[in-house]
């Protein structure tokens, strides 16, 4: 019964780390991360059957909990606006709107409702050329979104 007990605790514990491993670890790493957790996998199934003992002595600190949540949750959101922004980027580039930099802000809310709160843009070529497409195309293709722009000013020579 204990070995069964160890199995199962080991089990959901490497799907724990499992999910939360590929959730952060880029797209480049993704086989060798797996290649690794299924040797760990196979250690610690092992390691249950044999029946070392896998107990936690020491209570867990509610406090160092939140803030690890946190950071992981700082971690999705970088990553999540990051990738929003990329995203984003070649929207306005289909649209022949230069864009410089790019970079976006997401909230979640009480819901668990991820959404866009602002993105912010610096263009290379003036406002007058270029201010009226992008709101058109931010509010087609993304939605009523808080826009902060800035324009290098630079004459567009297209």
């Amino acid at each position: 019964m204990t070995a069964v007990k160890n199995i199962t605790l080991t089990v959901c514990i490497l799907s724990l780390v499992y999910m939360i491993v590929m959730m952060l670890t880029p797209d480049s790493f993704k086989q060798k991360m797996k290649t690794v957790i299924s040797i760990l996998t196979a250690l610690t199934i092992a390691g249950a059957v044999l029946n070392i003992d896998f107990t936690f002595d020491e209570d867990i600190d509610a406090d160092l909990l939140y803030e690890s949540d946190y950071s992981y949750n700082e971690l999705v959101l970088d990553e999540l606006n990051e990738r929003l922004a990329d995203t984003i980027l070649l929207i306005y580039k289909e649209n022949d709107i230069p864009v410089e930099k790019i970079s976006v802000e997401t909230t979640i809310d009480s819901e668990n409702s991820i959404s866009i709160s602002k993105i912010s843009l610096t263009i290379i070529g003036s406002s007058e050329a270029y201010e009226s497409k992008i709101r058109k195309v931010t509010e087609n293709r993304i939605g009523d979104i808080d826009l902060e722009m800035s324009f290098s000013e630079e004459v567009d020579e297209s």
